[in-house]
């Protein structure tokens, strides 16, 4: 009987042991980082974004999480602004904010010890805001649309804590106003955007 529990012991143990160690090998995968950044975004193709209004410049911050491997997740929240550039067709409304936010999965692939690439694909959602030209108020819309694209990134010490990151994304922009007609509906809703970023990356 002794030696039965004895054994069953040194068994329990053993598996204890041996879960700890995968435990362990698992969480010290999980990593983070944050990402401050600048962007510059432009609307493609034949669409209201594209030829009512300029470049958006935006700044804003992501949160990163390395989770398993070299697959993660993340989020970006970007504030934007652009000029009206055709005033005879954007209407009564003044030069448009908008608040973007960006939800993403990514998979990294190491290319040497300091250049690595991410490709990223996610979800986004927008609330753009113009004033009315007679300050009685802002017009608003609330947006989404999938994004995809890719992101390289340059580490600047032994470390691996400090990181250039330079990013493209596209991202599909969709306000669904309805219309009878489809083709205006489909001009003035929905739009491909194209968006470069650079960021500062701190690995902790």
């Amino acid at each position: 009987m002794i030696k039965k529990s004895i054994l069953f012991l040194i068994v329990m143990t053993s598996i204890s042991f041996s879960a700890q160690r995968r435990k362990q090998s698992w969480t010290e995968q999980v990593k983070f980082s944050v990402d401050p950044h600048v962007k510059v975004m432009t609307a493609l193709g034949d669409n209201f974004l594209h030829d009512n209004l300029g470049y958006f410049y935006g700044f804003g911050i992501g949160l990163n999480a390395n989770l398993y491997k070299n697959f993660g997740l993340g989020v970006e929240y970007t504030y934007f602004l652009a000029n009206v550039k055709n005033r005879d067709t954007y209407g009564y409304l003044g030069s448009p904010s908008m608040n973007n936010f960006d939800w993403y999965v990514f998979h990294k692939d190491k290319i040497t010890e300091d250049f690595f690439v991410e490709e990223i694909l996610g979800y986004s959602t927008y609330r753009m805001k113009s004033p009315y030209l007679d300050n009685s108020g802002k017009f608003s819309e609330g947006n989404s649309g999938i994004n995809f694209g890719g992101k390289a990134i340059y580490v600047l010490d032994n470390e691996g804590v400090q990181q250039v990151v330079l990013g493209a994304k596209l991202n599909f922009y969709n306000s669904k106003i309805g219309n009878q007609n489809p083709d205006i509906e489909k001009y003035y809703s929905k739009a491909a955007l194209l968006n470069i970023s650079l960021a500062y990356r701190f690995n902790f």
